[in-house]
């Protein structure tokens, strides 16, 4: 719901700069105050800059429990919370029902937990952007807007950066990541918007005038096609091939998501086998957290065991596959010690995040571009080792770095 304010980015304004007050609070406790007798109520979230909430908040029996953003800029309210809904339910006398707002796909396993209990599990959210398998795994499920509460907050749309081309953008990036994810070119509609999400967290169809998520895809016929078979519930799109242009301007500017693609198969040219490039730039931050942690394990069967499991949280479909492809990629950016003591940690060089990143660049700007012909595009670039085009400036910088080494 929070992705309502601030252009669709409510932890990315300065901690000092209060957040409007964007979900109606009280209308959200008074419901839960109506579905029975509240055991646990807690709230989770950063709230550095959320003080506009503070009245609201302060009128309530409410536990405010306080989350950081990864690297990324998210906060994965899922994990904490999830870890502990079910330490609660290991207690004698858990609660009859687990009421999430704002809930999606992320709490797929939590669903199979609750209900494993004989629990009920209730959700609220957001009509446009909750996705239809959370509205089915709920034993019961209330759109905000249907509560009575006051409408969300979206201030001006003039400040809103999504535009048409934009999204056609991110479209096409989502499609490429989910094809290359499951291996096929026709993807599934359910699986194309949260994609689109993960890239930009303001995304909503209605700001570019489409009632519906359905129509924005039909309405984008010169970039994927459409097919609807026969059994299937969900219809399928895929990419349509680029046809070639005689523009020199074009030529001289190649789509980045193709050149992303055609990155990646020059790295499995020279021997690197990548996992989708969101996957591996979250296995990153995975080891990243064994490192902080000053984890060892024992072989590299117990880290991919770890990997997957906390992969997982987010991924919750991820294959074992994938997350050895991880490893197998950070084992070639000479990532771990040598084992003195019959266990395997990180060499004594790499302090932090930033340095596996730093050698997960080396490696990947060093197989790839030492086999091109033409100078890299970093944008792209950034695409096929992370999902993303914000690494771009920085992937350029350690390339001239390189260059003048």
């Amino acid at each position: 719901m929070l992705t309502a304010a601030n252009d669709g980015k409510p932890y990315q304004i300065s901690p000092t700069v209060t957040q409007p007050e964007v979900i109606d609070v009280k209308c959200l406790l008074a419901f839960a105050d109506r579905s029975g007798r509240v055991v646990i109520n807690r709230a989770y979230a950063d709230w550095r800059p959320l003080g506009g909430y503070a009245e609201s908040l302060g009128e309530a029996p409410l536990e405010l429990i306080q989350l950081f953003p990864n690297k990324l800029g998210n906060v994965a309210v899922h994990r904490q919370l999830s870890a502990d809904v079910i330490t609660h339910l290991e207690q004698a006398e858990p609660a009859d029902i687990i009421l999430i707002i704002g809930g999606g796909s992320e709490y797929r396993q939590l669903r199979q937990i609750v209900q494993a209990k004989g629990r009920q599990l209730m959700g609220i959210g957001v009509e446009a952007v909750t996705d239809t398998f959370w509205i089915e795994s709920c034993d019961e499920f209330n759109f905000y807007h249907r509560l009575g509460c006051r409408k969300l907050y979206t201030g001006p749309l003039d400040m809103v950066s999504l535009d048409a081309e934009r999204a056609r953008s991110l479209l096409t990036v989502a499609m490429n990541q989910l094809s290359r994810y499951y291996g096929t070119d026709w993807v599934q509609q359910v699986r194309i918007k949260p994609a689109i999400i993960r890239q930009e967290p303001d995304f909503d169809e209605s700001l570019l005038g489409y009632e519906a998520f359905s129509h924005f895809l039909r309405d984008q016929g010169d970039l994927i096609e459409r097919r609807h078979r026969e059994g299937e519930q969900e219809p399928e799109f895929r990419l349509l091939a680029s046809e070639d242009s005689g523009d020199e301007a074009g030529a001289r500017t190649p789509n980045p998501e193709h050149l992303a693609t055609y990155y990646l198969r020059v790295a499995g040219q020279q021997g690197i086998r990548m996992p989708d490039p969101i996957i591996m730039w979250e296995g990153i931050d995975v080891y990243a957290s064994f490192l902080a942690d000053d984890i060892t394990f024992h072989s590299f069967s117990e880290i991919d065991q770890e990997c997957l499991r906390l992969l997982r949280e987010d991924f919750p479909t991820l294959s074992m596959t994938e997350v050895k492809k991880v490893r197998q990629v950070l084992f070639k950016c000479f990532l771990f010690r040598p084992s003195v003591d019959d266990t395997i940690g990180f060499h004594e060089d790499i302090k932090g995040i930033e340095d596996i990143e730093d050698r997960y660049f080396d490696l990947m700007l060093a197989r790839i571009g030492n086999n091109l012909e033409e100078p890299f595009n970093y944008t792209a670039l950034s695409l096929a080792l992370t999902g993303n085009p914000d690494q771009a400036e920085r992937l350029e910088r350690i390339d001239g770095e390189r260059e003048e080494e």
